[in-house]
């Protein structure tokens, strides 16, 4: 059995397992969560938080860094060899491991803060060079500072086949913090029919994949904002996947959406070449999604996870308080990625909405419907975020 086979198999017994662990910590652990807990050292930990088929005493997923008390069975031989076959595992994911012992912790906690907080900026110093545009950007507050981060989708090649630069930077220039760039496609499932006439128009402009890449060449010297390319497999793959991947990276593209790509393709094929070109991948989530799932995408995804406010095409006039409780779900799971919230968000209203209980949201049919209504990208896009962020 694979080994991601055998531990999402396992998933509901693993994070049964580590609910009851919270609600029994070690008294060792009790000492040290009042060191680690509220962010007093500058970043967030987790108690006994699943990673794969491990549970971790303390995770920080900023950092990458476990930390584990072992009590006096970790002397036993069976139980050492399995401690040092799953830190290898976690290792090999880019995790840092360090440990305690109990007595470590009861006699010199002093100490044991001290070699934290070294670890601790050594991760810093290792990790904050090699986070994406979209985490450092996620990371950051956003561009209104008071609300939640603007994602808005824009179709390459549309209204008019040079359109795409000039749209890119005045959505920029206009307070977005995030552009996803639509790749153009005859058949697009998970889009309505505002994308669909955007993406019929631009094919029929011209665009092709080909000609984007032509188009986003010098995109860096201007754009500055991450830019998360949205499309379909079928024209990806007829371009050569891998060919696709290394012109993307090359023009400065940060991460892509794919909403067709299986996860176990993306797992057993497609992955590792996301990875090999430093892109990010973000997978989609609905209300639909059960916990056990949504995990294994969270722990998947890269850059934010996609929330679908209801299971629907783009463009649905969906009530934000409709979807409220799911968004408040997937807050209250403490998710390794931000979040977030795309479909049926059209305006300001909708917007604040969906951050008071996520990251940010996205919009996409609303704006593109904008920008077929006018007939100057520039001012058309600059009145439609001034609606959005007023």
């Amino acid at each position: 059995m694979a080994y991601d086979q055998m531990f999402y198999g396992a998933l509901p017994i693993i994070f049964e397992r580590a609910e009851h662990l919270r609600k029994n910590p070690t008294h060792e652990e009790k000492l040290l969560w009042e060191i680690l807990k509220g962010k007093k050292l500058g970043v967030k930990f987790r108690r006994q938080h699943p990673i794969w088929n491990y549970i971790a005493d303390f995770y920080c997923h900023e950092l990458k860094l476990v930390i584990e008390v072992d009590g006096s069975i970790h002397h036993l031989l069976d139980v050492k060899e399995n401690d040092i076959a799953r830190q290898e595992i976690i290792e090999s994911f880019g995790i840092r491991v360090i440990r305690f012992k109990n007595r470590q912790v009861r006699q010199n906690l002093f100490e044991v803060e001290a070699q934290i907080i070294e670890v601790m900026e050594k991760q810093k110093a290792e990790i904050i060079g090699t986070k994406s545009r979209i985490v450092q950007t996620l990371a950051s507050p956003p561009g209104g500072g008071f609300r939640g981060h603007l994602n808005v989708y824009c179709t390459a090649g549309f209204p008019h086949l040079d359109s795409t630069l000039p749209v890119m930077q005045s959505l920029q220039a206009n307070g977005a913090d995030l552009i996803e760039l639509g790749m153009p496609y005859s058949d697009p499932l998970a889009d309505g029919p505002v994308i669909q006439e955007s993406s019929s128009k631009a094919i029929a402009n011209g665009m092709t994949l080909s000609l984007l890449f032509d188009q986003l060449k010098d995109m860096r010297s201007t754009i500055h904002v991450p830019v998360i390319l949205m499309g379909y497999m079928n024209p990806v793959l007829q371009y050569g996947f891998e060919h696709f991947c290394a012109d993307a990276a090359a023009v400065g593209v940060d991460g892509l959406i794919l909403p067709d790509l299986p996860e176990y393709e993306f797992e057993t094929e497609y992955g590792a070449i996301i990875k090999k070109y430093g892109l990010d991948f973000i997978f989609l989530v609905t209300p639909e999604t059960s916990e056990t799932r949504l995990r294994k995408l969270d722990a998947l995804s890269t850059g934010f996870l996609y929330a679908v406010s209801s299971s629907s095409t783009t463009g649905g006039d969906k009530q934000m308080a409709d979807v409220s409780e799911y968004l408040k779900k997937l807050q209250a799971m403490q998710l390794n990625n931000p979040i977030l919230v795309g479909f049926g968000i059209k305006d300001k209203a909708t917007f604040e909405a969906a951050c008071e209980y996520a990251n940010g949201a996205i919009i996409g049919s609303a704006f593109i419907k904008a920008l077929g209504q006018g007939d100057d990208v520039e001012n058309d896009t600059a009145a439609f975020m001034d609606e959005i962020l007023k």
